[in-house]
Order: C-alpha cells, then structure tokens, then sequence
C-alpha cells in the first residue's frame, strides 16, 4: 500500500514518531503515577508498600507477554501490533475511571493495562528503529528512546500543576483523559504515520541506495532461542541493565514520598521531572558515543557511575533545590540505560532477531526492576528512613559495572535454521 520513493528517507520520520509513541506510552501509565500515588494513598488509605506495589506489579505483568509480543514483532507488520496495543491501552485507562478500590485498580494495571503497555511500547518502536537503521542505529535509538525522559519531564508537571490544580481533576478524571486522547488521537495518528520497513517503500536502512537483495542481508541472521538461552552476552545484558532499572525504578517510585516526607510535597513533582531533561541529553550522547565506536562497556560502567552517585548523594538533600539537582544527576546516568540495552542487543543479535532476544530477556529484567521498588518500601517501613534502602540501591549498580566487563565485543556466528 505504501507507494515507492527515491527522493527522501523516511527513517528519521520513523525515529520522530516512535518517540512520540515513547513518550505517550511510557507517560500515561507510568511517569504520571508518581504524583497520582500522593493522592491515591490518601484516598484509599493505603500503606507505602502497597503505594508502591502498582508500578512493579505492571512492569512484571508487563514483560510476562514480552517475548510473544517479540515473536509477534518479528512475525506481524509493526503498525499492526502498535495499533492494536493502543486501543487496549486507552481502554485499560478509561476503565481506571470506574474503579473505587484498591483491587480494582490494582488488576486493571496488572492485566489489560500492562497487555496495551507491552504492545504500545518500546520494544515495538526499538524494532521499527532497529529495520531503518544499521550503521546510524546508536544515535536513531537514542533519539527515539528520548520520548521516554521527555514524558518523565512533561507528564509530571501536567499531572500535578495543570489537570490536578488548575483543572482540580482527581487522579480518576486524569486517567479517563489520557484513555480517550490515546484511542481518538495517539492510535489513528499510528496507523497513518508509520511504515514498517525500508522496503516497503523500495529504501535501505540508513537511506543507502538499494543494491541487488542487500537489504536481506542487512537484516542479519537469525537466532533461535534455544542458542539465545546458550549465549553468556545474552545473560550478561540482562543481568547488567536488570539492576540498572531496577534502581531507575525504585528511587523514581519512592522520591515524591520522600521529597513529601522532607516537606517538599508542593515540589514534589518538579523535583521528579528533574531527572527527565538530563536522561534525554544522555540518550542522545550515549548513543552518540557508542555509535562513534566508544566501547560500550566503557559507556555503560560510566552511566551506571553516574546514577550510583546520584543515589548516593540523596540523603545529603537539605533543599528541595539540593534534591533537585541531584535527581538530575542521577537522571543523566540512569537516562542512558534504556538506549545502550536497545543498541546492545540490536548489535548482538541483528535488526532480524531484536524482537526475539529483546523480548526474551525482559521478563529477566523486569522481574529485578519490579523487585526494587517494594524492597526499598520494606525497607522504609523496618528503619523508618530510606538510608538503608537508597545505599542498597547504589550498591546494586556497583555489581553491574563488575558484570558488563564479562561482555563478549565478538560475537559468534549463529547457527543456520
């Protein structure tokens, strides 16, 4: 259906719209939460670890069905499954509007909220980046993987200042909000936008010239899972960006609470969105600097120093200014994580079989990712100070710089199937 060109290369049109859907899907469910749970554990009464509790339940709930959305990706056309993700997305938010208790809530996120999130997502847009590009893969995942920091700047500060203050929306009306833009606007302007792949419109990735079936070839071979599951680069990834998100999550979920707790509350949202500006700049330098040949376990030991130090420092926070700051910091470091694993993988196992490895190694990841967030609660509640759990934390992260030196810069060849 898509009509043939010679004259301009859509790959960068394909990185803009795949940042926007970064920005929406990540946004709506996730970076907003944090200022909704100020009003929900008053509301609902809850305790801080079940406060807590909803993001990690999502996010395991979540990467459960990733490796079939994989599979799918790597089977069906991109726009199809992005589509379908977002009218169950959208769906999944209007029905927040409707519950009035904790359970309810709990299982719309852990259910058809987190089937939409997995399907409208990131590994949908990695994919689509990862076929438009080979040689400029680092700096277009990096671009696109913006739109997840820019949603933690924007989504926050609109969360809380606009549609909470000026709008005096409850927490149910700003997801009935985001529910009806994302099916009547976010999901049709999909459809229309993307093309699933260069070929469809007689490109090559990176807008080279097209030569005999060279664009076959720049796809790659393909990696069964079984050989997947055998490969140590694979497990070292997913080990290494496993804590690294992780702690992303835990002190991203628990710093509104405590900037709250210091006294901060009526900043708490700006403070939060202060890691958002800093994350992106490091998408984009970051993807930069492996693209340019930086080893990548040189890019990744610094991004995990980086946010390490940012947790570190936390404690030390006697403004809400101070806090701010150091959130950025943080933001910088952490910020890089989600494009280094897309590139990483992306190099490690070709354009053909991202999908395959990357949904694979998710549920691995997010099991880790969720786990840090009710840790650091329950932590919270037995010393009564997020010390313990903020020194846990950065400890973490000092493994990971310790494991990606495992990492294999050569791959083996895999087997035909």
């Amino acid at each position: 259906m898509q009509t043939t060109s010679t004259n301009s290369f859509f790959g960068w049109r394909m990185v803009a719209i795949a940042m926007a859907v970064d920005f929406f899907a990540v946004g709506f469910a996730f970076q907003s939460y944090p200022v909704i749970q100020l009003q929900l554990e008053q509301e609902l009464e809850l305790s801080r670890v079940m406060t807590t509790l909803t993001l990690p339940i999502f996010m395991v709930c979540s990467a459960a069905l990733y490796p079939i959305v994989g599979k799918l990706l790597d089977s069906f056309p991109i726009n199809n499954v992005l589509c379908i993700g977002g009218l169950i997305y959208g769906l999944s938010l209007i029905s927040l509007y409707f519950t009035n208790n904790y359970l309810g809530f709990i299982l719309i996120f852990a259910v058809p909220l987190a089937l939409g999130a997995s399907l409208f997502g990131n590994l949908s847009t990695s994919k689509l980046v990862s076929q438009w590009f080979n040689a400029q893969t680092g700096r277009a995942l990096g671009i696109a993987a913006v739109g997840v920091s820019f949603a933690g700047f924007v989504l926050p500060l609109m969360t809380q200042y606009l549609l909470m203050d000026i709008f005096s929306l409850s927490w149910r009306e700003v997801y009935l909000s985001f529910g009806i833009f994302m099916i009547f606007v976010i999901t049709p302007l999909v459809w229309i936008g993307i093309i699933n792949h260069p070929k469809d419109v007689g490109q090559m990735p990176d807008g080279k010239p097209s030569v005999n079936d060279e664009a076959k070839e720049e796809e790659g071979k393909d990696w069964p899972v079984a050989m997947l599951i055998r490969d140590k680069n694979f497990w070292v990834l997913s080990f290494v960006f496993a804590l690294q998100f992780s702690a992303m999550m835990a002190v991203l979920s628990h710093i509104t609470l405590f900037a709250s707790e210091k006294g901060w509350a009526s900043q708490a949202a700006l403070i939060f969105s202060m890691y958002a500006i800093p994350a992106m700049l490091s998408k984009i330098i970051f993807g930069w600097l492996v693209e340019k040949k930086l080893d990548p376990r040189i890019a990744v030991s610094i991004s995990l120093l980086l946010q390490g130090l940012g947790i570190i420092l936390i404690m030390s926070a006697n403004t809400p200014y101070q806090l701010a700051a150091i959130i950025a910091l943080f933001g910088f470091g952490g910020g890089a994580a989600l494009p280094l694993s897309n590139i990483l993988y992306a190099k490690a196992y070709t354009p053909k079989s991202f999908g395959r490895a990357r949904g694979l190694a998710q549920p691995v990841i997010a099991l880790f990712q969720a786990g840090g967030t009710p840790l650091a609660a329950l932590l919270y509640q037995s010393y009564g100070d997020y010390q313990v759990a903020f020194m846990l934390l950065a400890s973490l992260l000092c493994v990971a710089i310790i494991l990606i030196w495992f990492l294999r810069l050569t791959e083996p060849v895999p087997e035909e199937v």
